[in-house]
């Protein structure tokens, strides 16, 4: 029978990749239309709770392997918050710690994205409630957001992007003007190419957000296997890594799925 630290593992482990994948899938699908446009909140959620638990799982392992198998105090685990910028920075001192080859290195894009989820978990996923009730100033996670896609369309061929001008412009108007989605005025041509471009931007987003989660499989591993080493309890630590296989997935795979499976 397992004992209940192993049970408690199991079910974070589930619910951390139902939350990642969860995510995954609404970045996917997300676009600004009205039909797609809260796939973006729903996305930004998930995937900040996912690397949240994420990195709180690899904190309670590296915890236990320095404190003679104990767990580390609810207070302790709540002193994180939900500052996944912070978390993800003591994670890539971790990695070098355990000198794993991959290294938790994020490129100016990536980067944008952990700010993005950050800020969301912190306190941007409730920016719509806060400035209906008091205006608070604080930054759209849209806005922010449509930033990352930008970057990421600057990935596309320039072929590519010159199609969908080509397409644009025969779907819209010059002189005929819809609103954005975040309440600027655009003509229905630039509506249609953001349209577009979201579309195609969306699976170089998903791969800059796997290619950050990699390094956490050998991470776990790792952790996993040093805990089992130096205190020969396997019944008591699950592979934490066997929950998150699909961290490994190859670029050209990841770029071509449109949906990712539980």
């Amino acid at each position: 029978m397992r004992n209940k630290e192993y049970l408690l593992l199991v079910q974070e482990g589930h619910l951390t990749r139902s939350a990642l994948i969860g995510g995954l899938n609404s970045i996917r699908q997300s676009n600004i239309d009205d039909n797609k446009r809260g796939l973006f909140y729903s996305g930004l959620f998930e995937l900040a709770t996912g690397f949240e638990r994420l990195m709180k799982i690899v904190f309670i392992l590296d915890y236990k392997i320095n404190n003679d198998f104990k767990n580390p105090s609810d207070k302790q685990l709540r002193s994180f918050s939900h500052d996944t910028k912070n978390l993800f920075v003591k994670c890539a001192e971790l990695a070098l710690k355990y000198n794993l080859k991959n290294e938790l290195i994020l490129n100016d894009r990536q980067t944008k994205i952990l700010n993005v989820l950050s800020s969301f978990g912190k306190g941007s996923r409730y920016y719509n409630l806060t400035e209906l009730a008091e205006g608070n100033n604080k930054i759209d996670p849209i806005a922010q957001w449509l930033d990352v896609i930008d970057d990421h369309t600057l990935e596309l061929r320039n072929d590519v992007r010159e199609r969908l001008q080509q397409v644009a412009l025969s779907q819209g108007k010059p002189n005929s003007w819809c609103q954005n989605i975040t309440g600027e005025p655009v003509t229905t041509i630039d509506y249609h190419y953001y349209m577009l471009t979201t579309e195609k931007a969306n699976p170089h987003i998903i791969w800059s957000v796997i290619d950050m989660l990699r390094p956490f499989y050998s991470m776990l591993h790792e952790q996993v296997r040093t805990l089992h080493d130096k205190w020969n309890q396997e019944e008591n630590i699950p592979f934490m890594c066997d929950f998150f296989p699909f961290f490994l997935t190859h670029k050209n795979v990841v770029l071509k799925r449109k949906r990712w499976a539980l």
